[in-house]
């Protein structure tokens, strides 16, 4: 995998230098965004992860959230994309409802899979602010150990 060209660090409640790379992406459709929420040192490790994860049905347990601009299609731009790996199961899409954060109306779910994770596809004018909060409030709710609140974002432009 290619490493990312700027890693930045935030809270939730302070996410304008992400929101602004998010905008400049948006504008040339390239590249992509991998954001991960950190989580304290005491927590052990779980299912998912180590040694045999990789042969796991689970995604991991600190989820891997991906936000990736809408791209051009011939003359029309087409949806953005947000995916979430965890290691919390089936039925994410519900599990986030039941949780108090649902997938909003007008997004749309086009996976919904253990181990490849959920993706939502969201209209190319959504805001930036909308998707990365919800983003944020999904990978928070599926992850399994306890997140600290500050988040790493890891961003990669072709």
């Amino acid at each position: 995998m290619a490493a990312p060209t700027e890693t930045l660090e935030f809270w939730p409640d302070r996410p304008q230098a992400l929101v602004e790379r998010m905008g400049e992406m948006a504008v040339t459709g390239d590249g992509w965004i991998n954001l991960t929420p950190h989580v304290g040192d005491e927590d052990p490790e779980l299912p998912g992860d180590g040694l045999f994860g990789a042969f796991s049905a689970r995604g991991p347990a600190v989820p891997l959230c991906t936000w990736v601009p809408a791209r051009r299609r011939r003359e029309r731009r087409g949806r953005q994309s947000l995916g979430v790996q965890h290691a919390t199961g089936t039925r994410a899409a519900a599990r986030l409802a039941g949780a108090g954060h649902p997938v909003p109306e007008g997004w749309r779910v086009t996976q919904d899979h253990p181990r490849r994770g959920l993706v939502v596809e969201v209209h190319a004018d959504e805001p930036p602010e909308r998707v990365l909060s919800w983003l944020i409030g999904a990978g928070e709710a599926l992850c399994l150990p306890t997140p600290t609140g500050q988040w790493r974002a890891a961003l990669y432009r072709g």
